[in-house]
């Protein structure tokens, strides 16, 4: 069999686009716009601080914080199982390295290093000055004492940089699963996990058994220093490869989406008891239960999402093709208007709303008016090239 009749082969097995995926990733780098602004306003480490400490915003974020990126692997994971069905190994590795690596470079030399600089401003670090900060500061390798990361850094873009790690890591796993041998054995596992709740329980059981094994889920975000983390994110990468070659595995999470949802439910809270108050639940595992919390709430999220959102429309096609940018954008806007934002003296509620608000008319206005007009930046911010027409091309086409 070629490689041709294989990924023709593949492509009818997927079961056509899953469009509740594409809500599901668009919804999802939404909502890291909602939860990093609300960390301006919760006691939790972050760039920039606004004073105001929301116990009802911090619930909100306790129930996320767990699996909001375990889904943008995911769908990452369903993205890159996709593309290996159309292109050649090396093909593919090129394509990741435009898509990934040269945005996530650009990022962390431009578009991030606001961030650094404000939280040093607010911090009394340095003197303001975000030029003189960048052209002879930012590349020095510091780490200034009170900071949260060093200069250079990723800061948000670490999603992107773990995404390029495993995509070059994992290249032998999608090979075989591209392989006769690989489809056979995917087959057999999808006759198994579909069955009954099993898909439920049964992912998490390796979940459960690194947890154990480590004894902790500390997630660092550090490349060279974040075993965990890696485990976490590389494994739910790669259910999103295989569960896309597996398209009854998304009925599976529909048909047991209340179960999941009744998990989801009582696992957060447990954790809001925990967090609130002094109580016997006290004895049960924090990171035990954000480990149930965690897969609950993926497979509850994919079993509703594939019921109430598996359509396509005019709205998720232009959200789709803006939500890349738009992430690469998102953090630095918030802090640099939500710097200015914090002082002029409204209360929490209105700050919030207003950097919220402004963090995505700036981000999509910066992205029509800016990013799309050019090539180069179209590049840097991963997005598709704008093919022109050879000039005589043009001249023909009018006289027609």
């Amino acid at each position: 069999m070629t490689i041709q009749q294989q990924n023709t082969n593949f492509g009818a097995q997927f079961g056509g686009r899953q469009h509740f995926l594409d809500w599901l990733r668009v919804l999802a780098f939404a909502y890291l716009a909602f939860f990093h602004t609300g960390m301006m306003f919760v006691d939790w480490p972050f760039h920039i601080e606004s004073g105001h400490d929301s116990e009802f915003l911090k619930s909100i974020m306790i129930l996320t914080t767990t699996w909001r990126l375990d889904l943008l692997f995911l769908v990452s994971g369903v993205a890159i199982s996709f593309m290996m069905t159309r292109m050649t190994i090396v093909r593919f590795l090129k394509q990741r390295f435009v898509k990934l690596f040269i945005p996530l470079f650009f990022a962390c030399a431009v578009i991030v290093a606001p961030q650094p600089y404000f939280e040093a401003v607010q911090k009394g670090i340095i003197e303001p000055g975000f030029w003189q900060f960048w052209t002879t500061q930012y590349f020095t390798g510091s780490w200034w004492e009170g900071m949260l990361t060093p200069v250079p850094t990723y800061n948000h873009m670490w999603y992107v940089a773990y995404l390029f790690v495993y995509t070059i890591l994992l290249v032998p796993l999608f090979a075989f699963i591209n392989s006769e041998t690989g489809i056979a054995k995917l087959a057999s596992l999808e006759n198994w996990l579909t069955k009954g709740a099993r898909i439920l329980w049964a992912p998490f059981v390796l979940y459960l058994s690194v947890f154990f094994y480590t004894g902790n889920n500390d997630i660092t975000h550090a490349i060279w220093d974040d075993w965990f983390g890696h485990f976490v994110y590389a494994y739910i990468l790669i259910l999103g490869v295989i569960f896309v070659r597996m398209p009854t595995v998304w009925q599976a999470f529909e048909d047991n989406r209340y179960k999941s949802l009744a998990l989801a439910l009582a696992s957060y809270g447990v954790i809001l008891i925990r967090y609130n108050w002094n109580t016997p639940l006290d004895i049960i595992s924090w990171d035990l239960m954000e480990m149930i919390m965690k897969w609950s709430w993926v497979a509850t999220l994919i079993g509703f999402a594939k019921h109430h959102l598996n359509f396509n429309n005019d709205e998720l096609q232009y959200c789709n093709s803006i939500v890349y940018p738009f992430f690469i954008l998102h953090q630095t806007v918030i802090i640099c208007i939500g710097y200015y934002i914090i002082d002029w003296g409204m209360n929490g509620v209105l700050e919030f709303m207003a950097i919220l608000i402004g963090t995505f008319i700036i981000s999509i206005l910066l992205i029509e008016l800016v990013i799309k007009k050019s090539n180069i930046l179209r590049l840097l911010f991963g997005l598709k090239l704008i093919k022109k027409e050879p000039d005589f091309a043009l001249k023909s086409s009018s006289l027609c």
